[in-house]
């Protein structure tokens, strides 16, 4: 018992002096394998450095010999490996594939001739030679963007030749005349490509006069007259958006789908509120360009669709030009010209949104607008009729 009692004070003397050691001299390993390692730079890393001359004349190192285990000591090793388990549920058949499919049977032949004789030539149309006539041409009637124009005749027109030579001969009048150049494809087809695209807002005619001769000397013995019509403008684009609520001297934007004439759109331009028609003028350039919205919307259209504007007050001012708590309706109306050609809009293209009235308190809440209760943790709201500078705002 003496005994057992000196170990365990020789063991707390022990713990009492020398582990306390212990435990500054990791600590202090620690803190320097820390800032040895500081600036060494994290991740995987690789060191090349130049060879040993001579090197690649060394010669390999031969395997070590061995000696291959005997069966009975393999059977030894295997035997200490656990037994392998398996289920007697999951046992299936061999997946084995179906065999060779049967060769399909031929059916019976039907002795027709394909295509027959009725399908080999278009319905009404003379191919006996002896008449000049054409078959098709394009566009026609309301059409929307038009690159180009296209007529085939039933008889070649051309002789093989070059495409420069070929196009001297175009048989086709239009009216009235845009830039562009005639090609042939094949010897039938003759088709017009344009610049860009045929004007908007305009009617053309197109006109294959009586008298036009193929190359094999048949003549057309009427005039072929067809027309076409671009639309006039389109309002694509307006802002502010219907519904929205706004300032009382916001700008106002409209984009169309065709070159615009801005001033003489918005001579064609009515803005009412308030039970009256209010006075507006095209918008500045630094107007535009302060304007967030308006100055991203006029860099994302093409040049020359767009226009913005705004209301101005009696002696020209700006400020609180729109009427308070206003329905503001913006109409461009019926005949509004286009930049593109002389066709005018057919009716009116309208949209609307509102102005800000004096500012007011609504309501105040807690947590969500139904609650009836509020805890002394829960959010506090207070909604106004306008919205609030926050910078004003005193806390």
């Amino acid at each position: 018992m003496k005994k057992l009692t000196a170990w365990v004070l020789l063991l707390s003397t022990w713990f009492t002096f020398v582990a306390p050691a212990t435990q500054l001299n990791a600590q202090v390993l620690g803190k320097a394998m820390e800032q040895k390692m500081k600036d060494v730079p994290g991740g995987l890393t690789f060191r090349l450095s130049e060879g040993a001359i001579g090197a690649e004349s060394r010669v390999k190192q031969g395997l070590p010999s061995t000696d291959p285990l005997s069966q009975s000591d393999s059977n030894g090793v295997l035997k200490r490996l656990p037994e392998i388990k398996s289920d007697p549920d999951d046992k299936t058949e061999f997946a084995k594939r179906i065999g060779t499919l049967p060769a399909p049977k031929t059916g019976n032949k039907i002795p027709v001739k394909f295509p027959s004789d009725e399908m080999r030539a278009a319905p009404g149309i003379d191919l006996s030679g002896k008449t000049l006539s054409v078959l098709r041409y394009s566009p026609e009637g309301e059409v929307s963007l038009t690159p180009d124009l296209s007529v085939t005749f039933s008889q070649p027109m051309v002789a093989v030749t070059s495409q420069e030579q070929a196009a001297q001969y175009a048989p086709v009048e239009l009216s009235p005349q845009i830039a562009g150049r005639w090609r042939w494809l094949g010897t039938k087809t003759l088709m017009f490509d344009t610049d860009k695209r045929f004007a908007m807002a305009t009617k053309y005619t197109a006109r294959v006069p009586a008298g036009t001769k193929s190359a094999t000397g048949q003549v057309l013995k009427k005039d072929v007259i067809w027309t076409f019509t671009t639309p006039p403008p389109k309002v694509e684009q307006f802002y502010p958006g219907n519904g929205s609520t706004t300032r009382r001297d916001m700008l106002m934007y409209l984009q169309f789908d065709q070159a615009i004439n801005p001033e003489a759109v918005l001579r064609m331009t009515t803005v009412t509120g308030g039970g009256r028609r209010l006075q507006t003028r095209l918008a500045t350039q630094a107007e535009i360009d302060t304007d967030g919205t308006i100055g991203y919307y006029a860099k994302q259209a093409q040049p020359g669709r767009w226009l913005a504007f705004r209301a101005v007050n009696s002696d020209g001012g700006v400020e609180n030009a729109l009427p308070a708590a206003s329905t503001i309706k913006v109409s461009v109306e019926k005949g509004t010209p286009s930049a593109e050609g002389p066709l005018t809009t057919t009716a009116a293209q309208a949209f609307t949104f509102q102005t800000y009235g004096p500012l007011k308190f609504n309501r105040g809440y807690c947590n969500y607008p139904e609650s009836k209760t509020c805890s002394p943790f829960d959010t506090w709201y207070l909604e106004f009729s306008n919205q609030i500078d926050s910078s004003t705002f005193d806390k």
